[in-house]
């Protein structure tokens, strides 16, 4: 058997993948991100400095190379109105405009000896969700002669991808028989062959040079010659060169990994857990002093103790997590309080008078656990939802928290620590939460969804409750006075009865008398005692008492579509904090921009975090001068540039590889894993853990176990990767050919936007730019264009910017420059023009009388999109619903609840046209398009259109993926996101059964390769066709409201 070696050739300093070899062995093709967007590279195979190919700005993977080492060939989806179209290309290795290959939507491309190609389509990583079955399983297409005339190549009960045309047959990865394992069968289809025979591993990543065929399972390569006589898969030796610079240590800054903070209880030191390690020091002076283990377990929500003396964390030392208590002398081993089932760990409070905490956990449970006799006890659980927050009193007494009674009411209870009793203390009508005792132990103040102040909506006939909130408190005993009702007192002094009542204190109060006195609460008709804070309605955060007063957070409104992808913090809302001083009877900001805080055992000090920043401060409010940014004491703003964090990679991978493996078992939706042996899965890639060496490694790892649930939405995102450079393409929203005769570049098309939004809208459309398809592009920003000057390349680095363009006009000899800003994202404009266009055509082919509107996903953007074009298109005879392309989300039900409106009336006036009741209901017949990329709430969408009898549905089957997440999501220590499928969705006609299948259509209808080339869309001109045939058979008519009646005149009767 031949020896492989395989030096390390570095071309990219950053990572490269999908690499390639021609054919004829003398170059390398492969993805690299050197300038930031993955782009086609080409460099010697000898070695040598990598040349860039591609500006495309998208999302791009080399497939392969043309049998003549002529052509790279590459899948994409730049210039497409959804991510998820992928379009094939080939370009020169030399360099220029890349060509579209005319198939439409594939990943995979292979040529046949004989001019033949087959093509993938919905071909992906079949392992990262093993044994799927849904509608976007891989199809393979074939094309036997060249000519252009695509069929299925075949029809296996599985997941197929990576087709090779290898001699007379075509080779593919298949796991129809539950594993995915390489199969062959002949250009009709026949003859279908396994070749390989793995059973722990999926095969993956299969590629060809013609001749023999390379493919790795289990980390480990293996390469099948099928043109031997007698053709055997072994496996490749490799001896990797490589320094492995991505398992060496490094060190992270804290503020881009911050996780928690707390006060000392005297408030003048913190601790900070950030990237999965808790650190404390003084604030602004002194040392910073590591807890625990230096590197390889994960600490989650450290707390200091009572005393100040040490702290509780939780930690997964070993594998499993567990509560330790840790003391601030090192020499002191900490404590593991093992044997407690707690459950994942959401929040932990310190009682202010005994070392106990509780704790609410992933399975709505509250828990005490007493850290002497290292015993816990359940308090309380729901069965709808997790704790909504919980507070200690002041005595230590009694635990105050949020409990959800059912869907829509969550109530503030009361449990005593002592026997256990639960007190229920608001009516279960309204959403409280978020309790906070009162450090006098009068009041519990929490925050209650119970504010009904309809707002009218400026578009639609709708209202709805864009508030709600306000915070409120509950009176513990009966004779408490309301702290928002000012009483009578002298000038600069207390009121007589406060007066009175502090002499009375001093009086009776002893020296020796430092002990908490026992909260007095008045059970009855306590909910009776609710108050509300007398603020306006709003959107509120947090509320905590302090001694006198109140601080409360208070979140501005923004659009839905301003809060980014719902993933990351980046984008989260930012509040002002308030300070309510019940005896000045006063509001004051004390600070703003505010994420969340926290206040000290004393009640007076307080820290907030204001994005990647800490402060600390006294609860006061805010100066009127500018706030410095310097970290002194002055300004109260921490250091975190002190706190040095260290990271050894593979312990790190170690530590988080196990921690996925937990939250799955602990998260997913079934106990018993559906079936899947978990025990067994982590054993089998825990032995490949060895064997990561990049941080991308270790992501597809973590695809590959939770892949072996076979369930959607098992997610791995984000992390700590290597910065690749921000040199963001410049886009024009323009399409563009070189045309050789005048060497340069003529505008093919230009996209047609929203002409009123600029990021929605082609710059060459800007206001008297007078550009029009067919002129020709000469220079960029000064710059001439060629044959290997393209006007993008030109373009890296300019998004967002003024650029100038010299264009020569078609009609004249004329040369005109003008300055347009260029894009960053063109997405919106091309999905725009792609709308309008299937409006247009429905129009045009229904005599205008049956509406259009689309709805790309079920998130924000979609009901924006649905509710943009709902109202004018519902005024039409017919509507047709596409849903293709639908990204999922979560307002599927919104949508159907408009949509199954049933027109039984109108409103008819003396001159205007009578309008229906209810209002924006269908006259006519709906159709429903949906096709295999139509997932998530999408699918649920296009199986409630049936389910509901809205109307017929055309296309495809569905994606297949209802076993949804619930948000907050778990972040690994280095910021990656791990989702867990947490509840599935079951339906009346089905169960079950939409999951890993999809939603049948009433009416299938295939979209060929050659269609795409032609242009056609089939499964809308389908559409088209059945509601005419409706709208003939059922004609659509109003009535004719002929037999008005005139409201009777009552006679007078004479006496």
């Amino acid at each position: 058997m031949k020896q492989w070696c395989l030096k390390t050739n570095k071309v990219n300093s950053l990572e490269v993948s999908h690499p390639f070899l021609s054919p004829d062995g003398s170059l390398l093709a492969f993805i690299g991100r050197e300038e930031g967007h993955p782009e086609v590279y080409v460099t010697s195979s000898e070695g040598g400095v990598a040349k860039r190919l591609t500006f495309l700005g998208a999302n791009t993977i080399v497939v392969g190379w043309s049998p003549d080492s002529g052509s790279i060939l590459f899948a994409s989806n730049t210039t497409q109105p959804f991510r998820r179209i992928y379009n094939l290309y080939q370009i020169s290795p030399e360099g220029g405009l890349p060509e579209r290959l005319p198939w439409g939507l594939a990943n995979h491309l292979s040529y046949g000896r004989n001019g033949g190609v087959v093509i993938g389509r919905n071909t992906s990583d079949i392992a990262r969700w093993k044994r799927y079955r849904g509608g976007t399983t891989g199809v393979i297409w074939i094309d036997p002669d060249g000519m252009g005339n695509f069929h299925k190549l075949l029809d296996l009960p599985g997941n197929l991808t990576a087709p090779m045309w290898v001699g007379e047959r075509i080779y593919f990865i298949s796991d129809h028989e539950q594993i995915g394992n390489l199969y062959s069968c002949l250009p009709n289809g026949g003859d279908v062959q396994k070749h390989t025979h793995h059973q722990d591993y999926y095969v993956r990543n299969a590629t060809t040079d013609g001749k023999r065929i390379v493919y790795h399972a289990g980390a480990e390569l293996f390469c099948f010659d099928p043109l031997n006589q007698n053709p055997v898969t072994q496996k490749i030796p490799v001896q990797f060169y490589s320094p492995q610079v991505q398992r060496q240590r490094k060190f992270v800054d804290c503020a881009n990994y911050l996780e928690s903070y707390h006060l000392h209880p005297d408030g003048h030191s913190t601790l900070v857990t950030a990237r999965g390690k808790s650190f404390w020091f003084g604030n602004w002076e002194g040392a910073v002093t590591q807890i625990g283990q230096r590197d390889g377990v994960r600490y989650r929500c450290t707390c200091w103790l009572g005393n100040g003396q040490g702290f509780v964390t939780i930690s997964d030392a070993g594998g499993e997590e567990a509560l330790e208590i840790h003391s601030c002398d090192p020499h002191q081993p900490p404590q593991r309080l093992t044997g407690l089932d707690l459950g994942r760990t959401i929040a932990m409070e310190v009682s202010p008078t005994a070392d106990m905490v509780a704790l609410s956990n992933h399975r709505y449970e509250l828990i005490v656990v007493d850290l002497t006799s290292k015993q816990s006890r359940i308090l309380d659980r729901s069965i709808h939802h997790r704790i909504g927050g919980f507070s200690w009193s002041p005595d230590g007494k009694w635990l105050a928290y949020g409990f959800t009674e059912n869907a829509k009411v969550s109530t503030i209870k009361l449990c005593s620590l002592v026997d256990g009793s639960t007190y229920r203390l608001t009516e279960p009508n309204f959403w409280d939460y978020a309790p906070s005792f009162d450090p006098d132990g009068k009041f519990i103040y929490f925050l209650s969804y119970r504010e009904f102040n309809p707002v009218y909506d400026s578009l639609y006939f709708d209202l709805s409750f864009p508030q709600g909130m306000r915070p409120c408190l509950i009176s513990l005993q009966k004779d408490t006075r309301s702290p928002f009702i000012a009483v009578p007192k002298p000038l600069n002094d207390k009121p007589p009865q406060e007066k009175a009542n502090n002499l009375q204190e001093n009086t009776n109060s002893k020296p020796e008398d430092n002990q908490t006195s026992d909260l007095k609460i008045d059970f009855d008709n306590i909910s009776r005692r609710v108050v509300g804070f007398p603020v306006p309605e709003g959107r509120y955060g947090q509320v905590i008492g302090l001694k006198g007063k109140v601080l409360l957070t208070s979140f501005s409104i923004k659009g839905s579509l301003e809060n980014g992808d719902g993933w990351s913090d980046e984008n989260r809302n930012q509040a002002t904090l308030y300070l309510l001083d019940f005896e000045q009877q006063k509001q004051d900001i004390v600070a703003e921009e505010v994420n969340n805080f926290k206040v000290c055992q004393d009640k007076e000090t307080i820290i907030y975090r204001c994005q990647n920043r800490l402060r600390v401060c006294r609860a006061a409010p805010k100066s009127n001068g500018k706030l410095e940014d310097e970290p002194v004491r002055k300004t109260g703003w921490l250091d975190l540039n002190r706190v040095k964090i260290s990271v050894i990679p593979n312990q790190e991978w170690q530590q988080m590889f196990r921690e996925v493996w937990r939250l799955q078992k602990e998260h997913f939706w079934v106990e018993n894993m559906s079936g899947i042996d978990w025990e067994q899965v982590y054993q089998s890639y825990r032995l490949l853990l060895d064997k990561v060496t990049s941080r991308s490694e270790f992501s597809d790892l973590i695809w590959e176990l939770q892949g072996e649930l076979g369930t959607s939405h098992a997610y791995e995102m984000g992390g700590d990767y290597r910065r690749s450079p921000g040199y963001h393409l410049g886009l024009l929203g323009a399409d563009f050919r070189y045309d050789p005769v005048d060497d340069a570049y003529r505008v093919e098309h230009i996209v047609q936007g929203d002409s009123w939004n600029e990021r929605a809208n082609s710059p060459l459309n800007t206001l008297g730019t007078n550009i029009q398809e067919g002129d020709l592009l000469l220079w960029v920003g000064g710059q001439r264009l060629g044959k290997q000057v393209s006007p993008q390349e030109l373009l890296v680095h300019k998004a967002d910017l003024e650029v100038t363009l010299t264009f020569a006009c078609q009609d004249e000899e004329t040369y005109q420059t003008i300055t347009v800003k260029t894009l960053r994202d063109d997405s919106k404009l091309r999905y725009r023009e792609w709308v309008e266009r299937n409006r247009q055509i429905v129009r045009e082919k229904t005599g205008a009388r049956v509406g259009y509107l689309h709805i790309p996903d079920m998130g924000a953007n979609g009901y924006a999109e649905f509710h943009r074009y709902f109202g004018v298109e519902v005024q039409q005879e017919a509507l047709i619903i596409d849903v293709r392309y639908n990204g999922g989300g979560n307002v599927s039900q919104l949508l159907l609840e408009k949509l199954a409106r049933q027109r039984i009336g109108y409103c008819v006036s003396r001159w205007g046209q009578p309008q229906p009741y209810p209002i924006d209901s269908l006259i006519g017949p709906m159709v429903g398009i949906t096709n295999e990329l139509a997932g998530s709430d999408g699918d649920i969408f296009s199986h409630c259109f049936k389910l509901m009898k809205l109307g017929k549905l055309i296309g495809k089957r569905t994606w297949g993926g209802v076993i949804g997440i619930s948000s907050p999501c778990h972040p690994l220590v280095d910021g990656s996101i791990v989702t867990q499928p947490e509840y599935s969705c079951w339906f009346q006609d089905v169960g079950w059964q939409v999951e890993n299948y999809g939603t049948d259509p009433d009416i299938e209808v295939e979209i060929t390769p050659q269609d795409w080339g032609e242009g056609k869309d089939p499964q809308l001109e389908r559409a088209i066709e059945l509601i005419l045939q409706q709208l003939q058979e059922n004609p659509v008519q109003l009535p004719e409201f002929s037999d008005r009646v005139a409201t009777p005149v009552w006679k007078q009767i004479s006496g």
